[in-house]
């Protein structure tokens, strides 16, 4: 096994960090920063990641991470023995961890990840197991029997899980309904953004006062982001407003699809697909708003984003959407899968002036969205698992 993952400071505590993929997506980003910024001068961290996202560059270099070929995203049955080896692999390293580490605390993300890494870190007796929900895999737009497996996966897993850390109201509502004792073993930290960053490149925004009208959106192209009914509203308004324009950034399974139904309906000309860019500030100071149709989330690192350059929000009212926009005040939301309110309300954005001007100039508070908020919250929460320990 790799002997990265095992070596640091010498002492008693050490924190693992465990992530499917290192995307270009929130989850990924909190991830990172913990990473970075958790270490105290008693103890280190360290983190294990599926190989193959935009982000392994940043962390090539770095002798605490390491990159599992094996860990993939997706879950298949006929890869069975794929699936095993990822988690003995998984078990290997946490026990060898364990044995060097008496306090050792293995803190997963992302779904998968989540559950194997919960289940390996119980396996080689790992003490403190916690799992941050970046929203939950399970949601009302999936088939009955996908919906139950998943629950079922993670209702087991809850059962051996320390604490919880949750990004988002909506998840905490949603995890104390489904999920026994929940409300005892969870923290509501908000994802770290860096805010000062934003809010340093706004006064580049004064170009949007030229034309064209320009819609933007950051998102990987998987079905749970639901570009194509962001992709319909928009064609329904180009139909009304020639001047306006739409500009995505990010990248994945679905960009065939995509491409294919922009090239239908002879939007090439206005719909530009940028692809992963890791400096994401340029683009968005030439937009004029921001839109977002996932069908599920917790708390989208990239509206608070777009917030901070004052981009008016037009989204579903998905996860915890509604604990950054409010309706009316900073952005305008509209019930999942109706692509046509969305279409209304982005019309409504680019056509009234006075509307735009009321949810571009809306005061935000993002104080408990700093990365410095979210990194002492961390740290805490860490202190008091292993005091009680």
């Amino acid at each position: 096994m790799p002997t990265e993952l095992v070596q640091g400071k010498d002492s008693t505590r050490h924190v693992l960090y465990v992530i499917t993929k290192l995307e270009l997506g929130g989850a990924q980003k909190v991830c990172l920063t913990l990473l970075r910024e958790v270490p105290y001068d008693t103890y280190g961290t360290s983190l294990l990641a599926g190989a193959g996202g935009i982000l392994d560059a940043q962390v090539s270099e770095n002798t605490q991470v390491t990159l599992l070929p094996q860990l993939h995203r997706e879950v298949s049955i006929r890869r069975i023995w794929n699936e095993l080896g990822t988690f003995f692999s998984l078990f290997r390293q946490m026990r060898a961890m364990r044995k060097k580490y008496s306090q050792l605390i293995v803190h997963t993300h992302s779904t998968k990840a989540g559950i194997m890494g919960r289940w390996a870190a119980w396996c080689a007796r790992v003490p403190i197991r916690i799992h941050t929900i970046h929203g939950f895999a399970f949601h009302r737009h999936q088939p009955w029997w996908q919906w139950w497996m998943v629950y079922v996966a993670e209702l087991i897993t809850s059962f051996i899980t320390t604490h919880f850390v949750c990004a988002s109201t909506a998840d905490v509502q949603t995890a104390c309904q489904l999920f026994p004792g929940f409300s005892q073993k969870y923290t509501l930290i908000r994802a770290g953004v860096a805010i000062d960053r934003f809010a340093a490149a706004r006064p580049l925004c004064t170009q949007r006062a030229k034309k064209p009208f320009i819609l933007g959106t950051v998102s990987c192209f998987k079905p749970q982001k639901n570009l194509i009914d962001l992709l319909r509203a928009f064609h329904c308004v180009y139909q009304q407003n020639p001047e306006v324009r739409c500009e995505i950034i990010g990248d994945g399974v679905q960009r065939p699809f995509l491409e294919a139904w922009i090239a239908e309906h002879n939007l090439c000309s206005v719909i530009t697909l940028h692809g992963w860019q890791e400096d994401i500030v340029p683009f968005m100071t030439r937009w004029h708003a921001f839109v977002l149709s996932s069908l599920w989330e917790a708390t989208p690192c990239v509206i608070v984003e777009a917030r901070t350059l004052k981009l008016p929000i037009i989204a579903y009212d998905t996860g915890g959407v509604s604990d950054i926009v409010f309706l009316g005040k900073n952005g305008l939301l509209c019930p999942q899968k109706e692509w046509k309110k969305l279409a209304d309300s982005i019309h409504a954005v680019v056509t009234d002036s006075a509307l735009y001007e009321t949810l571009a100039s809306y005061h935000d508070d993002f104080s408990n969205f700093s990365c410095d908020a979210m990194v002492q919250q961390h740290r805490t929460l860490y202190q008091k698992l292993w005091y009680q320990s």
